[in-house]
């Protein structure tokens, strides 16, 4: 059992490694290229849609931030209202009275990618944005993000997303995590496997999305599957560092649990659904980087749950059965706890990799100029390397009971 434990280790160390290093190797490549934004001269329509289900609180200020944005021509919008409880489609009406060009939509509840679908066909821009209802472009998002298809084979572009306001410990460590995934991002841009469109602020092509057939209604994550079935049918996809978008997160626990279970649900639905690309050439990148990709991040995560529950009930039993022979033996049991502890060569390498990690988070701050605050911030970072990621695997395991299960929905 041994022999597994170690053979595992060495996988999950080596993984690790090589991933890590393969970003490094990205940024120190590419690290003067990460803000440029292409010039472009004729500049096209803009229709942005803001799908909205029961966000009467935050829908009037995303009207508002979506109609300030800098363009040299006048931005369509679309608020589709999907059947929401609320009084979403009272405030949306209400809103677009103060603006020019804004159309509210009502239809039944549907889900988002149902939304977006009758939005577009409303939609007169060449390019189409989606926005979410509780999210906050900045002035120049749309000047720092539409130049990127002046490149005709690009059938999409996403942005810069960061956290909102964070106040208590989970939307901080959330923040973190935001930050690292915009420089992760756009590191991949550079071997064109963006992988995500997030509806924060996301920017498409219209005949691209209609060549493709829309957004999949059947999916748990509409962003992930369309930007996948872009770069199948051989779109790039492109990342704006210099374009910024704010979103409200979840502020517990619990509605994070959630999100992150629809998060790895439509992960799962997508990776089935386009794995007969595996390691097929004819499919680029798809094929090639960001199936292996998603691969080695489950083999990673779960090897790396394995390993720690392994390791951690291995010290329980052989504390409990020591004890139980002392006591057997008529002797007392110890209940002093031994912190004496002999590095090998897996303590070098999950100090290694602990230390990349820092190096990481680092260098992700100051590329995407983002600062978080001390002590607090030392205390989040701390928190976001140990607890933070290690929930991570328990909620894919859990997701994928339920992915199988066919037991899931928005």
């Amino acid at each position: 059992m041994d022999i597994v434990i170690d053979l595992l280790y060495l996988i999950f160390a080596a993984l690790s490694l090589y991933l890590s290093i393969m970003f490094f190797v990205l940024y120190f490549d590419n690290k003067k290229e990460l803000f440029k934004v292409p010039k472009m001269k004729k500049f096209p329509s803009v229709s942005i849609l803001i799908p909205a289900y029961n966000e009467e609180k935050t829908i009037g200020e995303t009207i508002r931030k979506v109609k300030e944005m800098k363009y040299p021509k006048e931005i369509e919008v679309i608020v589709i209202n999907d059947g929401s409880t609320d009084n979403t489609l009272k405030v949306a009406k209400r809103v677009a009275k103060k603006y020019k060009k804004i159309k509210v939509i009502d239809k039944p509840n549907g889900g988002k990618a149902s939304a977006l679908n009758v939005g577009l066909k409303y939609a007169k821009g060449e390019i189409v944005g989606v926005v979410d209802a509780d999210s906050y472009p900045t002035k120049n998002a749309l000047m720092n993000s539409i130049p990127f298809f002046s490149e005709k084979d690009v059938g999409a572009v996403t942005t810069s997303i960061f956290v909102k306001s964070p106040k208590n410990w989970i939307e901080r460590l959330q923040r973190i995590e935001y930050i690292m995934i915009v420089w992760a991002r756009k590191l991949l841009e550079c071997i064109d496997s963006v992988y995500a469109t997030p509806g924060v602020l996301s920017l498409y092509r219209k005949n691209a999305l209609k060549k493709v057939g829309g957004f999949d209604t059947n999916n748990m994550t509409e962003d992930i599957e369309i930007a996948w079935r872009l770069i199948y049918h051989g779109y790039k996809i492109k990342m704006s560092l210099k374009s910024e978008s704010n979103t409200k997160v979840p502020n517990n626990f619990r509605s994070w649990w959630k999100q992150r279970v629809r998060w790895n649900i439509g992960g799962m639905q997508t990776w089935f659904k386009y794995l007969h690309t595996f390691l097929k050439k004819d499919f680029k990148s798809l094929g090639m980087f960001i199936l292996p990709f998603f691969t080695l991040s489950y083999v990673v995560s779960l090897s790396g749950l394995f390993l720690l529950l392994f390791v951690i009930g291995r010290s329980i039993y052989n504390y409990i059965t020591f004890n139980w022979g002392v006591y057997s033996l008529g002797g007392s049991p110890s209940f002093a706890v031994s912190f004496v502890y002999l590095p090998d060569m897996f303590t070098i390498f999950g100090i290694t990799i602990f230390t990349i990690s820092i190096i990481w988070v680092n260098i992700s701050f100051k590329t995407v100029k983002r600062r978080v605050g001390w002590p607090k911030g030392l205390l989040d970072l701390i928190l976001y390397l140990t607890i933070y990621i290690t929930i991570f695997p328990f909620n894919l395991i859990y997701s994928g009971i339920k992915f199988l299960r066919g037991k899931y929905e928005w």
